[in-house]
């Protein structure tokens, strides 16, 4: 029989295991490239481009007719001395990609105006998708002159979108762990 103190450490390997698969799993499928911010009377605006790789398990998935969903979100904080940053605004974006094997082709919908592109190959699909222009980020008259602002982006496919069967699967594999890491970057106006 196993004592208490040999359970815990068997709980302790199982843990970092999870941990180690989970960061293997970030690092490898989302990486940001680019990433800036830029202002102009309306307000703050990001850019970013974005490397995507599916693992084999979602692309399979994907080609079986399951859509993915992405959700790119933004945080800026104010920064502070004396208590912690405030958070002044959020983002948050969803693209979709699906395969239709009638047509062949990948489809991208932008789900926050609608718009919609095909695509012949995965890869320009996911190409697309990486591409981020004039996201809104905030009104320019919540940022005040001469403060420190911390920006943070985040990368990650939605997994309460995908088919109830599929998500038990999702929040436990490796394979669909695709997530970025939050890149974050300061600026001052």
């Amino acid at each position: 029989m196993l004592s208490l103190k040999s359970v815990k450490w068997v709980v302790l390997l199982g843990v970092l295991l999870c941990l180690s698969c989970s960061a293997r799993g970030e690092q490898k499928n989302i990486r940001f490239l680019e990433k800036s911010v830029r202002g102009n009377e309306q307000g703050l605006f990001l850019d970013a481009v974005v490397a995507l790789r599916l693992s084999s398990e979602a692309e399979k998935a994907l080609k079986s007719g399951v859509p993915l969903v992405w959700v790119m979100t933004v945080r800026v904080w104010r920064q502070r001395e004396i208590l912690w940053n405030k958070k002044i605004a959020e983002v948050i974006c969803r693209y979709q990609i699906s395969y239709h094997a009638l047509m062949d082709v990948y489809r991208v919908t932008n789900e926050q105006n609608g718009t919609e592109k095909k695509f012949t190959s995965l890869q320009a699909a996911l190409n697309e998708m990486g591409v981020l222009n004039n996201i809104f980020i905030m009104a320019d008259r919540l940022v005040v002159n001469k403060k420190q602002y911390i920006i943070g982006v985040l990368f990650a496919l939605d997994k309460e979108r995908l088919p109830l069967p599929l998500r038990p699967v999702a929040y436990y594999d490796s394979e669909w762990m695709l997530t970025s890491q939050w890149n974050l970057w300061s600026f001052q106006k």
